[in-house]
């Protein structure tokens, strides 16, 4: 049963997320749109005309599909002109008279509903990782996130409540992988959430994936012809701007040495082996078991989901700043990790975390510093930028080495891993 300090420090990183979020509400509703533009900037995030930009890609899709727009192939109702390339599901919002004035209610409930979300995470063991995972909630990705409105944030919410729910009774835990398969049906990435149900014995853990597949091919065959097209317009981005993923350093390898258009797959393939492989290898090692439980089961339960959530999207498309925001997740597990572990991975997994959650304020003030800030835009490349991006790169890829390490472990682990490994043993 949690103390009463252990509650104070649980809800510390939301009360201090919350804090900052009202500061800047006041701000942009009293008018003072020059302290509010200024924050944002200071923060790393170019700020729009309007707050939550991106949940008006969703809505704006909603009002023209609604007019009888084919918004999978032009979207004028969108503020930049965005066809609309997400899961169709999200389209079931077509049955609201959805109109422009939706999108600053429906932009605050996204952004409330994080807020509420980050009372889920593990409390820090002390005040010290109390305000180190603090650190991680009010970085630049969060803004970020919150500023645009963006639908990863309702992925975070639904994979905070699975990661709860599922060290919990057998119902709500059936509840918790709903929740991810919604995630997984919503932005597609998310689908190995549903490795969460390894907890489950065997048979229940059969029984969730036959249902599972069941509820994703109706999904695939109901939606398919909106499905391939909506999958078809994902777009691909600047590699030396602020976005994340495995295609980044072959693409932009490929782009500055003019090489062959095969490279940047071969590159990223060779990288993503490399990666997994040495994960996979530390997690085999009898160090990695005996560092993770220290953790708490709600400490490997979120460790797990934010794991999964920061893997699938690295490895399988570009992702935009904010979506670093899923390694807010990890932090309560990363910060006993690094104190209690004694592991050089473990002691260098937090500090790359939180690097990366403010990796976009640390890159703006790079380019600020060197009168490169239309760098996004490909105008200049120079010595300290390209520093700046290979540092973020390395980063990413050394921290994702240990959270395949950290997933493959707890995975192992998992009471159906053991079970199915028992019985192996036995035959």
């Amino acid at each position: 049963m949690a103390t009463g300090k252990q509650t104070i420090r649980r809800v510390f990183p939301a009360l201090a997320c919350s804090a900052f979020f009202l500061l800047m509400a006041v701000l942009w509703c009293g008018g003072h749109l020059s302290g509010y533009q200024r924050i944002i900037k200071i923060w790393g995030v170019h700020p729009f005309p309007f707050p939550f930009v991106d949940t008006d890609t969703v809505l704006s899709a909603v009002r023209c599909l609604n007019r009888g727009i084919d918004v999978y192939v032009v979207n004028p109702c969108d503020a930049l002109g965005r066809v609309y390339d997400y899961s169709p599901l999200w389209m079931g919002l077509t049955v609201f008279p959805m109109t422009t004035a939706w999108v600053l209610p429906i932009g605050l409930g996204v952004d409330i509903a994080f807020l509420f979300s980050l009372l889920l995470l593990p409390a820090g063991r002390s005040w010290r990782d109390t305000l180190l995972i603090a650190s991680g909630v009010i970085s630049g990705a969060t803004l970020f996130a919150m500023e645009r409105g963006n639908n990863d944030l309702v992925l975070f919410v639904l994979a905070s409540c699975a990661a709860t729910l599922v060290c919990r009774s057998a119902g709500l835990r059936l509840i918790g992988y709903s929740l991810a398969l919604l995630a997984g049906l919503l932005k597609y990435y998310p689908m190995t959430l549903m490795l969460i149900a390894t907890r489950e014995k065997p048979a229940r853990l059969f029984a969730v994936a036959a249902a599972s597949a069941a509820v994703t091919v109706l999904f695939a065959v109901l939606t398919w012809h909106d499905l391939t097209r909506a999958l078809a317009l994902i777009p691909t981005g600047f590699y030396f701007g602020d976005m994340f993923g495995s295609v980044t350093v072959g693409g932009a390898l490929t782009q500055l040495f003019g090489l062959p258009p095969g490279a940047t797959k071969l590159i990223r393939a060779g990288m993503s082996l490399v990666a997994i492989g040495t994960g996979v290898m530390l997690a085999l090692r009898p160090d990695s078991r005996r560092a993770l439980a220290m953790l708490t089961e709600r400490e490997r339960s979120f460790l797990l989901v934010g794991g999964l959530l920061i893997l699938s999207c690295f490895f399988t498309a570009q992702n935009i700043g904010y979506r670093a925001v899923h390694l807010i997740l990890v932090l309560p597990a990363l910060t006993v990790l690094y104190r209690m572990s004694g592991l050089l991975r473990f002691r260098a997994a937090l500090p790359l975390a939180l690097g990366l959650l403010w990796s976009v304020t640390w890159g703006h003030a790079v380019r600020i510093l060197t009168g490169n800030q239309d760098f996004e835009s490909g105008i200049r490349f120079d010595l300290a930028d390209g520093a700046a991006w290979a540092l973020r790169e390395a980063m990413w890829w050394w921290l994702v080495t240990i959270l395949v390490s950290c997933v493959v472990t707890l995975l192992m682990d998992s009471p159906a891993a053991t079970r199915l490994l028992r019985r192996s043993d036995i035959g």
